[in-house]
């Protein structure tokens, strides 16, 4: 009997993922081999879901939305600031401002600058990246106790 995706199992696939990063500049595409245990490498939960009980040889396509990359645009973090608080020659609307403040690193997107203040958005500037998956399922097997531990990354290396 053929074995279905499930909790423990050992999942290998192959897939084809293009991404297309919030900023509007994708997409990418990147194609690979993975091989996971289900429920014990996190994956991404559209994922997870998509292959829950099927089988090899299925082909599954999943749109992996901002909310589970790198989040969705939050508005709440766009602030208005005290221009003066900040190092003048940094500031440059469109650019990103990184300074060490007492230990901490402060980011932000320097939106606007005016004669007083400045717009700053805390979004990360990843946010609003989506992605699709097109996978193919080639192995599906009990893990084996020393399989028991995380292996596979969640986010690809080129969106780190």
């Amino acid at each position: 009997m053929e074995e279905l995706v499930k909790e423990c199992s050992m999942v290998r696939i192959e897939y084809e993922m293009k991404v297309m990063p919030g900023d509007g500049s994708g997409p990418v595409t990147e194609s690979k081999e993975c091989s996971f245990v289900m429920g014990v490498d996190v994956q991404y939960p559209s994922v997870e879901t998509a292959l829950m009980n099927r089988r090899v040889g299925d082909r599954v396509l999943v749109y992996i939305p901002p909310e589970e990359i790198f989040g969705a645009h939050d508005p709440e973090l766009v602030r208005e600031l005290p221009r003066v608080d900040y190092k003048q020659e940094r500031l440059k609307a469109g650019r990103m401002y990184r300074e060490m403040k007492r230990g901490s690193l402060v980011q932000f997107l320097v939106k606007e600058v005016g004669d007083e203040t400045i717009v700053a958005d805390f979004n990360d500037p990843r946010v609003g990246t989506w992605a699709e998956f097109d996978i193919v399922i080639k192995e599906v097997r009990p893990a084996k106790n020393e399989e028991m531990q995380p292996a596979c990354a969640k986010t690809p290396e080129f969106l780190q």
